[in-house]
């Protein structure tokens, strides 16, 4: 029986990808998921959650727009973030393929109780130097990220995809846009897509894919960014409708 971190959705001890082009929601939608998990919130207005530590490590934004972007997320959502179990690391030079930063990692995951969730953010910069298109490192990323499972956690690892081609929204396809996709996905347990739609709200969809777990939320759904005029605060939410999309993506 599957034991679930975000009910239906994201399976507790096992591996994810968070795949999407640049400015497609990434990092909202990493953030949220930490603030959620660890308070306990429905993530998304939507989905139960089964609250849990989180170790957030960015190595992609600057400290500063990542600290105004939790504190966003932080007053839209309503919590206080001083005292619900998370812990933040940004820009502290942690890398993926490192022996003694992931020993330090995974003595941290340890150290917490239950099944902690672990959210890195980005897999491109966690991994600097290596070619991620190739064989060989497609494989080590899959060692390393069974590595910090087996330490005890959920392990969410965020991946920039297809940054520098452009794509349409009636013949996108994520597993096209990944360099070495094939390869780096045999590394994870399941992935969730992301793409931004062409409408007036900053919306996105959002395309779970499982491969060695089985989901219940099969189909692609809708989230947008809502938020205040000033940009004092910020959540993400599902909405009921997807947008209208045309052509394969339909």
């Amino acid at each position: 029986m599957t034991e679930w971190l975000v009910d239906g959705l994201i399976p507790r001890g096992h591996t994810v990808a968070l795949l999407g082009q640049i400015h497609s929601g990434k990092a909202w939608l990493a953030e949220q998921l930490a603030i959620c998990v660890a308070s306990g919130d429905k993530f998304l207005d939507t989905f139960v959650v089964h609250q849990q530590p989180v170790i957030l490590i960015d190595e992609d934004s600057g400290t500063g727009s990542f600290k105004r972007r939790f504190c966003r997320l932080e007053r839209g959502l309503g919590v206080n973030l001083e005292v619900v179990p998370l812990k933040c690391y940004s820009r502290c030079g942690f890398l993926l393929w490192d022996v003694d930063r992931r020993k330090w990692l995974g003595d941290l995951i340890r150290q917490q109780k239950g099944k902690p969730l672990v959210i890195i953010d980005s897999l491109e910069k966690v991994m600097a130097g290596q070619d991620l298109g190739v064989a060989e490192s497609a494989t080590r990323v899959g060692e390393f990220c069974r590595e910090l499972r087996d330490s005890g956690a959920t392990l969410v690892i965020v991946h920039e995809v297809g940054a520098r081609r452009k794509v349409s929204i009636e013949d996108w396809d994520i597993t096209q846009l990944a360099p070495g996709f094939t390869m780096l996905i045999e590394g994870f347990d399941m992935a969730l897509c992301m793409f931004r739609t062409p409408t007036v709200r900053t919306e996105f969809v959002v395309k779970p894919l499982g491969r060695e777990v089985k989901l219940k939320v099969h189909r692609p759904f809708s989230i947008v960014l809502q938020e205040d005029s000033e940009g004092t605060w910020a959540k993400l939410a599902v909405v009921e409708e997807l947008p209208e999309l045309t052509g394969r993506v339909a």
